[in-house]
């Protein structure tokens, strides 16, 4: 709203105009001279609520500096920034400000260059102060002086703002004394003016009404000041009773401040009365204080709590008596007020949790000393460029020496690094270091040598502060349960895939049957042995029943009834007739299990029918056993009958008639007596194939060792003629057949002995070493956890490994026999007696380079 108007309309001056025509010099000379005064007495206003706000505004800003810096303290704000850093910019142009409005002043000037040297003292103080470390506890009594310091520097301030206020009065006094003294001057002037006022009267004219628009500008000047101000302005106008006292104040003006308090806008309380606007100023005190500065005429400074409307304010106000009225500056102090009463909380609530402190350290020592697991907490080392290098032990419980044998002696004070090398190897160091610089909670868990075994220890990362806390113990037991857990799990998932997978290619379908309730289940894979979909109906045994084949009815009556009286399931089998009509035998087994019966059904359908043609084919085997048996008659005796007399005429032949006969004679019956001999072996040693497959006594021991020294006395010539080397190692004890063994060894043996190497002494190497089943990398069907691998290794001429398998069927041969005398059936001999002796049997071989035979026996 626009102020008051001090100065009169044109209208009003038309007037005065005319009143100054008619009363001459005197009006005239008396108009002029309070015109001229009024103007000044503006300039005056202006100035001193300039000066006033600027005093207010400087200081203002020393005590937010002040409560900012204390709360960034107090509440632990370590990313706040310094509060003389925030204010230092408003701080330095408020006081710059003030100083070209009092440059006309020594005493101000003065008094401000005392405020700028303890404003030094207070930036000092509040740039201490913000490096002090957040305290749980007390502060000590360094920090305190450093906070007594700032407290010592705005008290020091505030008597400098009171010398400047009290310095600010004097010379508004000065200056009414001098607007009295031209008062009482004036009427000297007005008879002497009088004479020239109708001379002047133009040039007068000229003057008030230049002297007007001075006077508009400094009061919209004003009106500026007072809008911008934070502060409440407020012009009262006493009321008298009829005993000369104060009853009451108009409210003549206010500034836009105002509207925030009341909530009315300013032209809304003009000429208001305080008793109707505002009553409660007369139960606060601000009604008796501004009656004082009436009364007495001096500026008080009060501080009131004034609440309107449900809001609540504490104002500071200075009021200073102007004219015939109180002029009254008020500065909200309510979050300064606050600010202290939260203080004096906050105060009051660190002593409280002081000492709920000291009562939860002595509880948590306790604890720690109590608890089974090793607690300790370490605090970060760092580099210049804040990067961390070892962290030392501030704390650790007595639990650490039962864990790592170190005494807590020994690692207070120490850095980890150098107590435990390991936890760099072990990346616990990387965790902890992650833990301090991203305060993450890191896990850990790996194995130490810890009093000279092997642990798994469990540790848990947090931080805290600057440092972090370790909590360890050892989690072995732990570890080695959850193994054995994931393993148990392993199998129990295996066996479940595989029962699940079962029922559907073994074709068995499983069910449950509860006598009490008498409901039950049935697996998926039942209701498709009936060619039924899955919970096709509900399975009881009425449903089931009809299923059952009619022949088989009386047996399956029976087996249940045994089942309910004796809680006994019998194994039987029993026919059903499926949904499309098709006939399948089942074999029913199972179990009875607190109140229910569990059972299996196989369709066995298919293996009846095997198990007869098995029955036909055994049938069929035994006629071709007995054939072979026949066939094994004639070879020993009937087809080797003729072959001895050849054999024997052949040998009278050459014993009698040899001189006689012709050389090509002669060479004839050289083939015919190499055939007959060809001819027996291949006998020989056919009769020994078929005869593998005899049923044998069970296996015994056989001595590998004696059994190289029998095949080499048998082999004695051949060996002594080729002037074979065995290399043999101390060989195993095997379950098998003696003589078979024997014949497997000498075929082996005299084989390498035949193909031996004409360019390089001939040279055997028989070697043994036990291995795993796993560890075999050849596909036979392994029933013992362990082997013996026996090698038989030479230097002969060797094969191509593309044959490695053909030289093991029957009449195979990789040379001609005018190369290299044989039968081909050796070797087939050896695979048959390795494979009837559970084994296998691998050869390996280079031509030129000689061959090797693995022989995989079970232990």
């Amino acid at each position: 709203m626009p102020i008051r108007k001090i100065t009169s309309s044109p209208k009003v001056l038309a007037v005065s105009l005319i009143l100054a025509i008619a009363l001459l010099m005197f009006l005239g000379s008396i108009s002029y001279k309070q015109i001229v005064q009024l103007g000044e007495s503006a300039d005056m206003v202006s100035n001193t609520l300039e000066v006033d706000m600027e005093i207010n505004q400087l200081f203002s800003y020393y005590a937010q500096m002040q409560s900012t810096e204390l709360k960034n303290l107090l509440s632990q704000d370590t990313l706040g920034i310094s509060s003389y850093e925030i204010y230092k910019p408003e701080v330095q142009g408020s006081f710059l400000k003030l100083r070209e409005l009092t440059q006309n002043n020594p005493v101000q000037q003065r008094i401000l260059h005392s405020v700028e040297s303890w404003q030094d003292s207070l930036y000092n103080s509040l740039s201490i102060i913000a490096n002090i470390p957040f305290q749980k506890s007390n502060y000590s009594s360094k920090d305190r002086i450093k906070i007594n310091n700032v407290s010592r520097s705005i008290t020091q301030l505030n008597l400098l703002r009171n010398q400047m206020y009290q310095e600010k009065q004097i010379q508004l006094a000065k200056r009414k004394e001098e607007y009295r003294s031209q008062i009482s001057f004036t009427p000297m002037m007005t008879l002497l003016l009088g004479m020239f006022a109708l001379f002047i009267f133009i040039i007068s004219f000229l003057q008030i009404n230049s002297q007007r628009k001075k006077t508009a500008t400094a009061e919209k000047f004003l009106q500026n000041i007072l809008g911008s101000t934070d502060n409440v302005i407020s012009y009262f106008s006493p009321i008298y009773n009829t005993a000369g006292q104060v009853k009451d104040f108009t409210i003549e003006f206010s500034n836009e401040k105002i509207e925030s308090v009341l909530g009315r806008k300013p032209i809304k309380i003009a000429q208001r009365k305080m008793s109707e606007l505002i009553p409660i100023n007369f139960k606060n005190g601000i009604f008796d204080e501004l009656a004082a500065v009436i009364e007495d005429g001096t500026t008080r400074k009060f501080e009131k709590y004034f609440a309107y409307n449900g809001n609540k304010f504490w104002f500071t106000t200075t009021a200073v008596k102007m004219e015939n009225g109180v002029l009254t500056t008020s500065v909200d102090t309510t979050s300064e007020r606050m600010f202290t009463q939260n203080l004096k909380n906050l105060n009051e609530q660190l002593e409280e949790q002081n000492n709920n402190l000291v009562e939860t350290k002595a509880f948590l020592n306790n604890i720690l000393e109590s608890t089974s697991n090793t607690v300790s907490h370490l605090t970060t080392e760092r580099d210049a460029n804040g990067n961390i290098l070892d962290f030392r032990y501030l704390f650790t419980n007595s639990n650490s020496e039962k864990l790592s044998g170190k005494l807590v002696s020994e690692v207070i004070g120490k850095t980890i690094s150098t107590i435990f090398p390991y936890v760099h190897e072990a990346g616990l160091f990387d965790l902890m270091v992650k833990c301090a610089n991203n305060g993450t909670i890191e896990t850990h868990e790996t194995q130490y040598t810890l009093k000279g075994k092997r642990v798994w220890i469990h540790t848990t990362i947090n931080k805290l502060n600057d440092g972090i806390t370790l909590t360890s113990y050892e989690s072995t037991q732990i570890i080695h349960a959850k193994q054995r857990l994931l393993e148990l799990n392993e199998q129990l998932k295996v066996q479940n895939s595989i029962l699940n997978d079962a029922e559907a290619v073994a074709k068995i379908g499983s069910y449950r049957w509860n006598i009490k309730t008498m409901e039950a289940t049935m697996s998926e894979n039942f209701f498709r042995l009936l060619d039924c979909e899955p919970n096709e109906f509900i399975p009881t045994p009425e449903n089931y029943r009809p299923f059952i084949h009619p022949k088989d009815l009386k047996v399956y009556d029976e087996k249940l009834n045994l089942a309910l009286e004796k809680k006994i399931i019998s194994n039987f089998t029993y026919r059903i007739i499926t949904k499309n009509g098709k006939v399948k035998h089942l074999q029913n087994s199972g179990h009875f299990l607190k109140t229910e019966f569990i059972g299996v059904v196989k369709d066995i359908t298919k293996e009846l029918k095997n198990e007869q043609k098995l029955k036909d084919k055994n049938l069929e085997l035994k006629r071709t056993n007995s054939e072979l048996e026949s066939f094994n008659r004639v070879a020993s005796h009937d087809l080797q009958e003729p072959l001895r007399k050849i054999q024997m005429f052949i040998s009278r032949i050459m014993d009698s008639d040899s001189g006689s006969l012709t050389k090509q004679q002669a060479e004839y019956i050289d083939k015919v007596k190499s055939s007959a001999n060809r001819m027996q072996t291949l006998i020989k040693y056919l009769l020994s194939y078929s005869r593998i497959n005899k049923k044998k006594k069970d296996f015994v021991n056989v001595d590998l060792n004696l059994v190289m020294e029998k095949v080499q006395e048998d082999l004695e010539a051949s060996i002594k003629e080729t002037g074979v080397e065995f290399v043999l190692e101390d060989l195993p004890e095997v379950k098998g057949v003696p003589f078979q063994i024997e014949q497997l060894f000498n075929n082996l043996i005299s084989n390498s002995i035949k193909y031996h190497s004409i360019l390089e002494t001939p040279k055997i190497e028989i070697s043994c070493k036990k291995l795993e089943r796993t560890e075999i990398p050849y596909d036979f069907q392994k029933k013992a956890k362990l082997y013996y691998c026996i090698s038989l290794k030479d230097n002969g001429i060797g094969f191509d490994q593309v044959n490695s398998h053909k030289i093991f069927e029957l009449f195979q041969r990789l040379h001609q026999k005018n190369e290299y005398s044989g039968t081909g059936i050796g070797l087939a001999i050896c695979k048959k007696i390795v494979e009837k002796h559970k084994g296998h049997i691998v050869a390996h071989g280079q031509i030129n380079k000689g061959a090797t035979f693995n022989i995989y026996l079970p232990t």
